[in-house]
């Protein structure tokens, strides 16, 4: 009797360690099925776009979200395209996400068109002026904004670019600027770029690109025109083509300054502007907030500019003109590459 009562209570000890276990598995694939759902939308792999991302997802992984656990994260790239973003956008918003984050302005103006019935809610970033792209934001108070949206805007200093610009050259007269007049973020440069040149008594010289292979040839055809400094503003087409760009000047020998600091690595001479992989962890930061139950409606726009300034040395080899750094501006830079001969 002994012997069978053994083997009858290891046979229930067992069922009932397989029913746990099932119970268990059951609940667990509930949980990971009621996950919330993230999407990120990036319009390109312009790299001020792709350090915010990867910023983003750093700082989401740090939280413990990492794709998998706390929430699925799912990546979308438009690959330069608006037609792409917006159908995109048109999916993402449809009730499938729980949270929709937009990298860059374009892709702001695709979801917050698309979302407006607010089914997701939705946090964007690494946009200069969220106010430009006219998605419904206040100028005058940040907490004014669609509901379901919040997020960051980083405006470039253009202004200070420029006028660091003359510093290093005070003969530098006539700037020229290659840029996407499609482009909200651009457009919104280009005023800060002309109201700084009547202050500075300059001349903007303007150059429309359409898609980032026509970016070399438009900087040529500004330096055919004069132009003494080429500036590339915080524009997704001419930076695709960024390095045709600074072929272009180099061959022109006359430097390009840049509102993307980044580029100095690429060959321009100057960057100030935001540090983005900083920006898109700002990002997640918010992201975080969201996904832990806090509403989107009662976080006000962020305006957040991280700053990175560097130079490149050995940009100044070549020029036709003389520039010359000035050493407090130097000594203030957070990168300075190269060396001049």
């Amino acid at each position: 009797m002994s012997e069978l009562f053994k083997r009858l209570w290891l046979g229930v000890v067992l069922i009932l360690a397989t029913s746990a276990f099932l119970l268990l598995s059951d609940r667990g694939q509930r949980v990971a099925g009621s996950l919330p759902r993230v999407a990120v939308l990036q319009f390109s792999n312009m790299q001020a776009l792709d350090d915010g991302a990867r910023g983003l997802m750093d700082e989401l992984r740090s939280q413990g979200y990492d794709g998998v656990h706390k929430a699925k994260i799912e990546h979308f790239n438009a690959q330069n395209d608006m037609a792409t973003s917006n159908a995109i956008a048109k999916e993402i918003t449809s009730g499938k996400y729980d949270l929709v984050i937009s990298i860059s302005t374009n892709c702001l103006q695709s979801v917050a068109n698309a979302n407006r019935e607010g089914k997701a809610k939705h946090l964007f970033g690494i946009v200069a002026d969220p106010v430009a792209a006219k998605v419904g934001v206040n100028p005058k108070n940040p907490a004014d904004k669609p509901r379901q949206m919040t997020g960051i805007g980083s405006l470039a200093p253009v202004d200070e670019i420029m006028a660091v610009a003359r510093r290093m050259n005070p003969r530098a007269r006539r700037f020229g600027i290659p840029w996407n007049p499609s482009q909200a973020n651009s457009e919104r440069y280009m005023q800060l770029a002309h109201q700084a040149a009547k202050q500075m008594n300059v001349e903007i010289l303007e150059g429309s690109v359409e898609n980032s292979t026509a970016v070399g040839e438009v900087t040529d055809s500004l330096i055919a025109r004069g132009a003494d400094v080429i500036v590339a503003i915080g524009d997704v087409t001419v930076g695709l083509g960024i390095d045709s760009a600074i072929a272009a000047a180099r061959k022109g020998r006359i430097p390009l300054v840049s509102a993307l600091p980044d580029y100095i690595k690429r060959g321009a001479l100057y960057g100030a502007g935001a540090d983005f992989y900083r920006v898109g962890q700002q990002m997640g930061e918010l992201a975080v907030r969201i996904l832990n139950g806090e509403d989107p409606a009662n976080i006000p726009v962020v305006y957040a500019l991280p700053m990175k300034v560097g130079f490149n040395l050995s940009a100044l080899n070549g020029l036709k003109d003389s520039w010359q750094i000035p050493p407090e501006l130097l000594a203030k830079a957070n990168t300075v590459l190269g060396a001049k001969k």
